[in-house]
């Protein structure tokens, strides 16, 4: 019987545990949508989003169909409703001839380079306590 009782203890005590480090966070909501250059969607692009207020930004990676869902912390989806600066970016490899003649890899920016830096991005996103499952960022070339 003492071993059940120690068994029950160690289950509770993990349960506990486990949930004790997401209890902690902020509250996140759903946040996601898509990713357009010039109405075609962008696969493999990183979305960043900076809080105006506070330090917890949010992020993601772009899928094939440009979707992406962004999370706040490893532990768990969504971001933290508020204000956001967002920047996109997308790195392109190609490979590459060096000076002399080696092989290498050629980094080039997949998006216009000025949405790679939240100063010149001119994009924004208010997220509100409800999240947004229907998140449109259309960047143009030009």
């Amino acid at each position: 019987m003492n071993l059940k009782r120690c068994l029950v203890f160690v289950a509770l005590l993990l349960s506990c545990f486990s949930g004790c480090e997401t209890s902690n966070l902020p509250k996140t909501v759903p946040a996601e949508g898509v990713i357009t250059l010039d109405g075609e969607k962008v696969s493999e692009a990183t979305i960043l989003l900076i809080a105006d207020k506070g330090s917890i930004n949010a992020d993601a990676v772009s899928d094939k169909d440009g979707k992406f869902k962004l999370k706040a912390f490893a532990e768990k989806g969504g971001a933290v409703p508020g204000s956001y600066r967002v920047l996109i970016s997308k790195t392109i490899n190609e490979a590459g001839v060096g000076k002399n003649g080696e092989s290498g890899v050629n980094l080039k920016y997949g998006l216009p380079k000025k949405y790679s830096d939240v100063m010149t991005s001119g994009l924004t996103y208010t997220l509100g306590q409800d999240g947004d499952k229907n998140m449109k960022f259309d960047l143009v070339t030009k």
